[in-house]
């Protein structure tokens, strides 16, 4: 992965409180820690989502697990080990039964109809706002993300804020999942049906065994289970269903903010709106064109270039599913470094029999295991949170193996233990183990803080700015973010 020295700069509110709940959908009862991203590396947000945080455009979340009425617990999949399940391989042949014929099956899949998660909403005009005065304009002192505490505050180097981008990239990367050799569809005449004058025919297998028995009286056959197809094979049988119509299927990738992205914005903006307007029972203004970009597009990730030609990079992308020339499915997804994670997705209500919420979750998995190939460490698959005590978000716990993050010591663990656990209390600690996870070696004086457009260490900003509030808010930003992260992300301090 290439560097851009693109440096993080956050600015962190502090507790909040939301008015209702997208899960349970009570009022005032989620509560969770909050922070604005100007930028963020993908090497940053990744640690960050390691530590139970999640984007939102550009506002970035933590739940108040103790606290909140429905706890978020970071969820993972090992996207290299994934075994699907009879339900997942139904909703797949559903898929392709419906790209053949254009029909759905008439045995309906045994399953909920799942959604991703729902979208943390806030006040769209604090965005320009912060961004505004999140700017650095004095670089007198100057930050690393990998040095350490004690060289905080050199000037050895000079700063690049921003990551410039090419608005004309296409991302070069086929998402077919097809397989290498190519098979021709012959078309077989209806026959008349088996001669019943001829002996019943045998299959070749059978004969050599009869054969070998005749031989060897005592040959002992080999019993070999019938070899399971992999994912990438059944979702290749997607992929070959040619029409030649409006029903042949075409996954792309899109990286926000390019010039391919500015093309379909408008068709994603129109989909999203009739998504939330039938799905989530939103009004009009609650999705329109701002909403879409402030909640789906905008993102605080800086794009960085991978080191394999045929890599798409790190950042936003959006997965588009066509249906001939119509957008009938979108996932919001961020290429970290060691994942590929889930923010959103919005489908065409009209097309809900076909399970989009799950089939999509499989062709991401195929994603994972693509960029696998090219990026070694970059081979897990995050789904955003499970909530236990959600139904809709139960389907999480069926992609397996999949982890759960504890939310105190920040360890992965097996779901199933977990789920075992949530059974009893919606809030648990999944590590009992006496470790400590961060050891409190790095002093909130080194933090990197931008102020008034200069940046300095924590340190200078208490001889020179108001301070009788900061020490508190900086202290629970340093638990919430840990040491690694604290020393990565610039703190910004806004008057």
């Amino acid at each position: 992965m290439q560097s851009n020295n693109v440096k993080s700069l956050v600015f962190y509110n502090g507790s909040t409180k939301r008015s209702s709940c997208g899960y349970c959908k009570q009022d005032n009862s989620s509560f969770s820690d909050g922070m604005w991203a100007s930028t963020l590396t993908v090497g940053a947000y990744q640690d960050m989502i390691d530590r139970g945080w999640r984007r939102a455009g550009k506002y970035c979340y933590k739940a108040l697990m103790e606290k909140t009425c429905c706890p978020l617990y970071t969820i993972r999949c090992e996207a290299l080990n994934v075994e699907l399940s009879k339900s997942q391989k139904k909703i797949i042949k559903r898929v392709t039964t419906f790209l053949k014929n254009g029909e759905f099956e008439k045995n309906q899949v045994n399953t909920e109809q799942i959604e991703r998660e729902p979208i943390m909403k806030y006040e769209l005009g604090d965005v320009q706002n912060h961004d505004d005065k999140m700017k650095i304009t004095n670089t007198d002192y100057l930050f690393d993300e990998e040095q350490s505490a004690s060289v905080i505050g050199s000037h050895d180097s000079t700063l690049v804020t921003t990551n410039k981008e090419d608005s004309k990239m296409v991302v070069p990367f086929d998402l077919s999942c097809k397989s290498d050799t190519k098979k021709e569809t012959k078309k077989v005449k209806p026959g008349k049906g088996p001669d019943p004058n001829l002996p019943i025919s045998k299959k070749k297998k059978l004969l050599r065994i009869q054969k070998k028995l005749a031989k060897d009286p005592n040959f002992v056959t080999k019993n070999s289970g019938p070899q399971q197809k992999c994912l990438e094979e059944f979702i290749a049988e997607n992929d070959s269903v040619s029409t030649g119509g409006v029903k042949q299927l075409r996954v792309s990738l899109v990286k926000t903010g390019t010039e391919a992205f500015a093309q379909t914005f408008t068709a994603g903006a129109t989909l999203f709106a009739k998504y939330q307007i039938a799905v989530h029972k939103d009004k009009a203004d609650e999705c329109n064109m701002d909403q879409y970009f402030s909640f789906l597009v905008d993102s605080p990730l800086k794009e960085e270039k991978s080191n394999h030609p045929d890599h798409p990079g790190y950042g936003s992308f959006h997965q588009q599913y066509w249906l001939g020339d119509k957008l009938i499915a979108v996932g919001v997804i961020d290429i970290l470094p060691k994942c590929v994670s889930s923010v959103y997705l919005f489908y065409d209500p009209d097309y809900h029999n076909l399970v989009l919420g799950t089939y999509s979750s499989l062709r991401e998995i195929c994603l994972v295991r693509q960029l696998y190939k090219m990026s070694p460490d970059l081979k897990y698959y995050y789904m955003g949170f499970y909530v236990h005590s959600c139904s809709k978000m139960r389907y999480k716990a069926k992609i397996r193996p999949s982890y759960l993050l504890c939310p105190l010591k920040y360890t992965w663990h097996a779901i199933d233990k977990c789920i075992q656990k949530l059974d009893n209390e919606k809030y648990s600690i999944f590590d009992v183990s006496g470790d400590i996870q961060d050891a409190d070696i790095f002093s909130i004086d080194n933090i990197p803080v931008l102020y008034r457009g200069s940046l300095m260490p924590y340190s200078a900003f208490k001889i020179i700015g108001n301070n009788e509030n900061e020490d508190k808010q900086i202290k629970e930003y340093k638990i919430l973010i840990g040491p690694k992260l604290a020393q990565k992300l610039i703190y910004c301090i806004i008057d």
